[in-house]
């Protein structure tokens, strides 16, 4: 049971922190949009250095983990789970402050590739939201906090 839960978590971490800026000539959204994509593709690839390079340093959520809770926590995901599939869709963006971006990201993490909607709803996959807050350091944005909860499938339509 705690090795499961522990498993989605990772999952969902992944999913959401593997996440890299545009470049500058991108809108804010786009570059926040990116970002997501890069994390899903960084998860599916199990590569925990890019991984890390999307959290900030400063990184602290309301359950009191820091950075290194949370690589430590994808590092897990990553060895337990041979192959990792995400589908990530992404709702409520908005930009608080110039540097400062929130929004919620449903994924959906299996085994198996997922191509679209249709084909997870014919599969057995972990399905979170996550409410991320992303500040925009250097040029590029990186993870300084989020939260997460079990979804269901119709919060991906």
């Amino acid at each position: 049971m705690i090795v499961n839960r522990l498993r989605r978590v990772c999952a969902l971490l992944l999913a959401l922190f593997l996440l890299s800026a545009c470049g500058p000539g991108d809108s804010p959204e786009e570059q926040v949009r990116q970002y997501v994509a890069t994390a899903e593709a960084a998860a599916e690839t199990r590569n925990l250095g890019d991984l890390q390079e999307l959290i900030a340093k400063q990184y602290q959520d309301d359950q009191g983990r820091t950075r290194g809770d949370i690589v430590a926590v994808a590092a897990r995901y990553l060895y337990v789970n041979k192959n990792i599939h995400v589908l990530t869709r992404i709702e409520d963006v908005s930009f608080p402050a110039p540097e400062q971006a929130r929004l919620a990201v449903y994924a959906a993490l299996t085994g198996r590739n997922v191509s679209d909607l249709d084909a997870l709803l014919n599969m057995q996959a972990d399905l979170y939201r996550f409410d991320l807050e992303l500040q925009r350091m250097d040029g590029a944005w990186q993870l300084v906090r989020a939260d997460w909860r079990p979804a269901r499938g119709e919060d991906f339509f």
